[in-house]
């Protein structure tokens, strides 16, 4: 079989994590040409204010004369950033099938144009096209979907006054913030709905209590009834371009 794959590139370690399901993809096609599979490490990947981490993403491709090449592979932000592979190996798995190992890197620290800005946080693609040898091809447009958000983090709730006497009131605290990818700090999250959830102690679950809107800082604070021993936490649920978060919990003896 012809071949013309790449050469492994590589750079300083990255973070690569475990697959998952392929994603649905578009189709431009000549002949029989086929990309068979689009497998990303992480279907959903968060990413701090300072510290970068990269996606895997592994492709098939098939042509019953073989793959000569797959070429110009690279993941497209919703803002039109364009980040190609550090690590791009493609292997051939049969005389008529080849499979392709990819890691992006995505970094937060504005030392270069490929670097993630806030504009950048939503639903990417992985953008890639293989040739056969007979000539025929499969070109993935607008190729198969990876969501990039701003990572999120809940400081650790804090419960007072501990201990406290069952039927008197419980303060809980705590504080939502979100990377900023242009100024490399965490920025304040305001306005956002966060889960107050308590487990009594000798249980196994958290249930939701009531829900807090943050301030203008990012803050959150509330009273409860305390009437059990247990422990308290606050939840934040993921949008488009935020990942969620959850706190570390503080537990209280009601006495």
């Amino acid at each position: 079989m012809h071949k013309h794959y790449a050469a492994v590139v590589t750079v300083a370690p990255l973070v690569v994590l475990a697959a998952v399901a392929p994603a649905a993809h578009a189709d431009t096609t000549v002949g029989d040409a086929r990309i068979t599979s689009i497998t990303f490490a992480k279907a959903t990947t968060g990413v701090g204010a300072t510290l970068g981490t990269s996606v895997g993403v592994t492709l098939t491709a098939t042509d019953n004369s073989g793959i000569d090449s797959v070429i110009g592979p690279k993941v497209v932000g919703p803002d039109g950033l364009v980040i190609r592979p550090t690590h791009n190996e493609c292997t051939a798995q049969s005389a008529t099938t080849v499979q392709c190992v990819y890691s992006f890197p995505l970094s937060p620290d504005g030392t270069d144009a490929q670097d993630l800005r806030n504009s950048s946080a939503g639903t990417w693609h992985f953008k890639a096209k293989a040739v056969a040898n007979d000539g025929d091809s499969h070109h993935l447009s607008p190729g198969a979907p990876l969501s990039v958000k701003r990572h999120a983090k809940l400081v650790d709730a804090q419960a007072t006054p501990e201990p406290i006497d069952k039927g008197d009131k419980l303060t809980v605290t705590g504080w939502l913030r979100r990377a900023n990818w242009d100024t490399n700090v965490w920025d304040d999250y305001a306005g956002k709905s966060v889960a107050l959830q308590f487990r009594e102690s000798g249980t196994d679950t958290f249930k939701t209590v009531k829900t807090v809107t943050t301030d203008s800082l990012g803050k959150l604070r509330t009273t409860v009834t305390a009437n059990t021993t247990g422990t308290w936490r606050w939840r934040f649920t993921a949008n488009t371009i935020a990942t969620g978060a959850t706190s570390q919990g503080d537990r209280v003896v009601v006495n």
